[in-house]
């Protein structure tokens, strides 16, 4: 598709490192997406949302083996943060989330 906006015919031979050198990768793409949003919600103070986002179950037991990632691991992991209360404050201050978000976004 990139290769057809960009009026590139078949037979040019373009390397992959020109064609996507500026562009960031799709994860990255998504994180910051997701960032946002449940940035956006936990700011919110009238939506529900808000405070399910950062809920821990206190009850039951995790299975035997490696562990799934939950939600929050997911989140941690995009932030760059290591515990659940940074990330909470982090939230709540909406410039330092913003250019936490952002930084996914530019290109390595």
């Amino acid at each position: 598709m990139l290769i057809a906006a960009l009026n590139i015919k078949w037979w040019q031979h373009v390397p992959n490192s020109e064609l996507y050198d500026n562009l960031p990768k799709i994860g990255d793409k998504v994180s910051a997406r997701r960032m946002g949003l449940v940035g956006h919600c936990s700011r919110h103070h009238e939506l529900p949302a808000g405070k399910v986002i950062l809920w821990e179950p206190t009850h039951g037991y995790r299975i035997r083996g490696r562990q799934r990632g939950t939600f929050l691991d997911t989140l941690k992991k995009d932030a760059g943060l290591e515990s659940i209360e940074k990330l909470r404050t982090c939230m709540e201050d909406r410039g330092d989330w913003m250019i936490r978000t952002r930084a996914r976004l530019r290109p390595p």
